[in-house]
């Protein structure tokens, strides 16, 4: 379950731009509008998660041959991904979300974008190797709803949260402060991935 928590967490957490644009409607908008686009990107990440996990334990299973492999290319999607969120623009401004459109349709467009972003199942996977999900435990599908149940943890516990900080506090605290923290965000999320990425070349070895 571990394993899944740091999965779903860690892929939300790179999802930077959507962070920001879950902030900038929380300056601009309602709680249920704020609501809807924390729940569109929880659920794009979290079936993500649900094709990845499957997935990467079919792969462990019958492509034992190919494990080194395996890691090595996570490692590489790790170092890219970090190398990618460094160079994220950072933040400049909030109040700049326009007008909004109908739950539905934020809702919508939220989901839609986020799980349209074609580096999110390698990345997903990635992470799923350097935190050894299928080395800790037996690449069994008895394994699977364990993980998936730590995946859900880890989506809700960041979307969860900033969900209540935008709500409560995005318009109490001062916006360069704001921006000041979210603006962290990138190279925290960068030094994970490089952390990651020096695991799964370890564990290609």
């Amino acid at each position: 379950m571990l394993e899944g928590i740091t999965a779903g967490f860690i892929l939300s957490l790179a999802l930077f731009p959507g962070t920001v644009w879950l902030v900038k409607v929380g300056v601009v908008g309602t709680a249920k509008q704020v609501f809807v686009v924390a729940l569109g990107f929880a659920m794009s990440q979290l079936l993500w998660l649900l094709v990845s996990i499957p997935g990467l334990l079919m792969m462990t299973k019958h492509l034992t041959s190919l494990r080194a492999g395996m890691h090595l290319f996570a490692t590489f999607v790790l170092f890219y991904m970090a190398f990618k969120t460094m160079r994220s623009r950072r933040v400049e401004t909030l109040d700049n979300a326009g007008e909004l459109p109908s739950l539905k349709t934020l809702f919508r467009n939220t989901f839609n974008r986020a799980f349209a972003i074609p580096m999110r199942l390698p990345t997903a996977m990635a992470i799923l190797l350097a935190t050894g999900v299928f080395i800790n435990n037996p690449p069994t599908w008895e394994v699977v709803p364990s993980v998936i149940l730590g995946g859900l943890i880890g989506v809700s516990w960041w979307w969860g949260q900033f969900f209540l900080l935008t709500v409560f506090f995005v318009r109490r605290v001062p916006e360069h402060m704001t921006m000041k923290s979210l603006n962290k965000i990138c190279p925290f999320c960068a030094c994970l991935f490089c952390l990651l990425g020096i695991i799964s070349l370890l564990l290609a070895g």
